[in-house]
């Protein structure tokens, strides 16, 4: 008897081993993450959203830094990551908590352009030389 019984649990551990590799491979081919599945456990709804944002105006690593201490700040982020390169956030949150207007405003209020939402002029004074666009830079 015990040796059906270990056999019967062994049977079952493979099977869900199975079952999550599978599930875990729907996943990746589907290019969601587990950060976008987020529910809601009361509703049972999906609360976790995930935007890419333009950054037109962006300069650097430093734009790069800033961009992503004030997004942080907002509450309902889940993950931000700006690629300098792309001129472009990805950012994950919660959609019951905050917004694409709201990360557009917190991104304009640091001083750069998110999607075509201008950024605050004073801010964008404030803003290091290396951030501003080469027009506007002081040592060209």
């Amino acid at each position: 008897m015990l040796i059906i019984l270990t056999v019967s649990v062994a049977g079952c551990g493979k099977k869900e081993s199975n079952d999550v590799t599978e599930n875990k491979m729907k996943t990746e081919s589907s290019g969601e993450t587990n950060e976008m599945k987020k529910t809601d456990n009361m509703s049972g709804k999906n609360t976790s959203d995930h935007i890419m944002v333009s950054l037109p105006t962006m300069q650097c690593s430093t734009c790069k830094k800033n961009i992503e201490t004030a997004v942080k700040k907002l509450d309902g982020i889940e993950s931000i990551n700006v690629v300098v390169k792309e001129k472009t956030a990805h950012i994950n949150y919660d959609k019951s908590k905050t917004d694409l207007t709201k990360i557009e405003s917190v991104i304009t209020a640091a001083g750069y352009d998110a999607n075509d939402k201008k950024a605050d002029p004073e801010a964008y004074k404030e803003l290091d030389d290396c951030c501003k666009l080469p027009k506007d830079q002081k040592g060209k």
